[in-house]
C-alpha cells in the first residue's frame, strides 16, 4: 500500500462543482463537504471551509474525503491506480499548492434536466422550465461575470444532459470564447440520444474545445437499456448516433460508462465487446468505465444493498466476480475498474 500522505490530490485546488444552492471541490459522492456560504462562486471557492479541506490534503490526513467511495484514493492500494491528479508532496509542490487557490476547472451541475429517467439517478423525469430555467440562466451569467477569465476546463455535466437542457444547449450554441480566454477543453458528458449531427453543426463555436466526452450507456442490449436502466432511452437511436459521435474529428478521448448493478452486471463483457466493435475510423483513445452504483437518494437502504452487486454481502456478488474476471482477461479494450475498488480489490489484484 502506498502512503497517500506523501501525495497531494490537486483536484480541490482548481476544480469546483457548482449547483444551484451548493458547491463542492470534488464529486460530492467522494467529498461531501458543501463549501457554499454565499451566492458567489469565487468567494465560496476560497471560503474558510474550502481552505480547511485543502489543508487536510496538504497535511496528508484527507479527513474530509470518503476513501471508500473515491476511486482515486482507493487506488493507492496499487501503484497502477495513482493517476495524474496526484503529485508527490515535496518542497516544489507545497509552494505551488496553497489553501487559497484559483478556479481553473468547473462542472456545471445547476441544471438537472435530462431526457431519461434512470432509476440509479432520479425518480422522475426532470426538465427545468420557468423559474427553474431562469435560475440556470442566472447561474450562467454569474459564471461569466465571476470566473470565466480563469477557467481552462469546463465539464458539462454529470447531473443532467447538456443537449436536453435548454439553457446549456443555448450556452453551447452561442459559446463566446472571448469571455473564456484561458479555455483549453470542454468535456461533454451525455447519454448520447440527442447528440445528432444536425445539433452538433449548430454548436460550431465549441468544436475546437471539445476534445473528450463521456457517454453513459449501462447496457449491451436494447431490452435492458430501455426497460431497466435507461428509462425513456431509445437504443436504436443511440447506436445510430454513436456511428457519428465516435468519428468527430477533434475529439481525442472517449469514455463509455457503465453503472454496475444487479440488472446489468451480466452484460459487462458484452458491453466491452460492443464498444470494441464500433466502426472506429480514426486513432482514438477509448476507455470503458465500470462504475460502482451510488445511492443518490433513489433507493431505500435494503433495495440499494440488493442493487449493489459489488458489495461482498450481496447474494449475487460471487456471480458478479466471475463476470468481472472475464473482462479482466480481455486485452483488446481498455477498462477502468477504479470505481469498483475497494469492494473487488482482492479479485482484481
Amino acid at each position: 500500500m502506498i502512503d497517500k500522505s506523501k501525495y497531494i490530490c490537486t483536484t480541490p485546488f482548481g476544480y469546483t462543482e457548482v449547483f444551484d444552492d451548493k458547491q463542492f471541490l470534488c464529486c460530492p459522492g467522494w467529498l461531501k463537504e458543501d463549501i457554499y456560504e454565499t451566492n458567489n462562486i469565487k468567494k465560496n471557492f476560497n471560503s474558510k471551509k474550502s481552505q480547511k479541506i485543502r489543508e487536510s490534503i496538504l497535511d496528508g490526513s484527507y479527513k474530509y474525503c470518503d476513501e471508500h467511495q473515491c476511486p482515486h484514493l482507493s487506488g493507492f492500494k496499487q501503484n497502477k491506480f495513482i493517476d495524474n491528479r496526484f503529485v508527490p508532496k515535496n518542497k516544489e509542490s507545497l509552494q505551488r499548492f496553497k489553501p487559497k487557490s484559483k478556479i481553473n476547472m468547473v462542472n456545471f451541475c445547476f441544471d438537472r434536466s435530462c431526457n431519461l429517467q434512470c432509476p440509479s439517478c432520479r425518480l422522475e423525469l426532470i426538465n427545468y422550465l420557468g423559474k427553474d430555467r431562469d435560475g440556470v440562466d442566472e447561474k450562467l451569467r454569474q459564471v461569466n461575470e465571476e470566473i470565466s477569465e480563469t477557467i481552462k476546463r469546463l465539464y458539462l455535466s454529470g447531473s443532467a444532459d447538456p443537449f436536453y437542457s435548454k439553457s446549456f444547449r443555448q450556452f453551447l450554441i452561442n459559446f463566446d470564447a472571448k469571455k473564456y480566454p484561458m479555455m483549453e477543453r470542454i468535456h461533454i458528458h451525455t447519454n448520447g440520444i440527442l447528440w445528432t449531427q444536425n445539433l452538433w453543426e449548430k454548436m460550431k463555436p465549441i468544436h475546437p474545445f471539445v476534445k473528450s466526452c463521456e457517454i453513459s450507456i449501462d447496457s449491451s442490449t436494447k431490452e435492458t437499456y430501455e426497460n431497466l436502466v435507461r428509462i425513456g432511452g431509445q437504443w436504436d437511436k443511440l447506436i445510430d448516433n454513436l456511428d457519428f459521435i465516435i468519428n468527430i474529428p477533434n475529439i481525442e478521448y472517449y469514455i463509455f460508462s457503465f453503472v454496475v448493478q444487479d440488472t446489468n452486471y451480466k452484460e459487462m463483457f458484452d458491453f466491452s465487446q460492443l464498444i470494441n466493435s464500433l466502426d472506429w475510423k480514426d486513432n482514438k483513445r477509448v476507455n470503458i468505465f465500470f462504475n460502482h452504483i451510488t445511492n443518490w437518494g433513489t433507493y431505500e437502504n435494503e433495495e440499494y444493498e440488493l442493487k449493489d452487486v459489488s458489495n461482498p454481502k450481496n447474494p449475487k456478488h460471487t456471480d458478479f466476480l466471475n463476470e468481472l474476471d472475464r473482462i479482466v482477461k480481455v486485452k483488446n479494450v481498455s477498462h477502468n475498474f477504479n470505481h469498483l475498488i475497494p469492494a473487488v480489490e482482492k479479485t482484481l489484484f
